[in-house]
């Protein structure tokens, strides 16, 4: 992807982008808040979708292969709404397009959280993106994490995408390409870990709620090798009083 990027820093912020108070592009920026009801659905590990290819090289290192609405937290806490973004998974940093059309680079470190929003089969749906957690196998503190639940326990699926390139020998033809790689975490009692699918870690880190979670997997044939059957075993003790 070629483009012109000039960095900023959070002081440049307030000038380069609207407040979420503020009208922007000259109207009412849309509703965000994931809580809303009806109107936005949360989406999960199932079905991400595939950019489209390049001319040269298959994929993109983008999150979404096209610029999105979205909304912007930044590590000061200012908020942005209603902000054409995109999310570069491999450099792991965010762009915005100005009203102008220009694109700006933010810079690692200056994002915490943000949302982009997409439509799938006639639905709404948003992607929310956070950071700022403890360094843990490749991860850093400014990598970005999609939050597929959040309460007692947030559930994280790291995604990265890496520039793959194979020589073919005989045919003469190399394989250009970027791949994706997921992981999943869960953030609990202060501290991320790495998931293992197994009854015995998420038995331990809900060890609080041992009862009511272990009623649960007596109704509810629970595979902790399914990402949606975890997501459904932390979104009960999510919601759990």
């Amino acid at each position: 992807m070629t483009r012109k990027i000039a960095p900023i820093i959070i002081l440049a912020g307030f000038f380069l982008l609207q407040p979420a108070t503020s009208p922007v592009y000259g109207q009412q920026p849309p509703n965000f808040d994931p809580t809303s009801s009806g109107r936005i659905n949360l989406y999960d590990v199932n079905g991400h979708p595939i950019v489209n290819p390049g001319v040269e090289t298959n994929g993109s290192p983008l999150f979404l292969p096209k610029w999105k609405l979205g909304w912007l937290r930044l590590a000061d806490n200012q908020f942005f709404s209603g902000v054409e973004l995109e999310l570069d998974l491999e450099r792991q940093k965010v762009y915005y397009k100005r009203p102008d059309g220009s694109e700006i680079q933010v810079e690692q470190g200056q994002v915490k959280a943000l949302a982009i929003l997409d439509t799938i089969a006639g639905s709404i749906v948003v992607y929310q993106f956070v950071c700022g957690f403890q360094p843990i196998d490749n991860q850093t503190e400014t990598s970005f994490y999609l939050m597929l639940d959040s309460g007692r326990m947030t559930f994280l699926e790291s995604m990265r995408k890496r520039f793959y390139q194979e020589k073919d020998e005989f045919g003469g033809n190399d394989t250009k390409e970027y791949r994706i790689y997921t992981d999943f975490y869960v953030f609990c009692r202060g501290k991320i870990f790495r998931v293992k699918k197994d009854i015995k870690f998420f038995q331990e880190l809900t060890s609080d709620k041992h009862d009511q979670m272990d009623d649960y997997l007596k109704k509810n044939k629970v595979s902790f090798k399914s990402d949606e059957d975890v997501r459904k075993f932390i979104h009960y003790y999510n919601g759990l009083p």
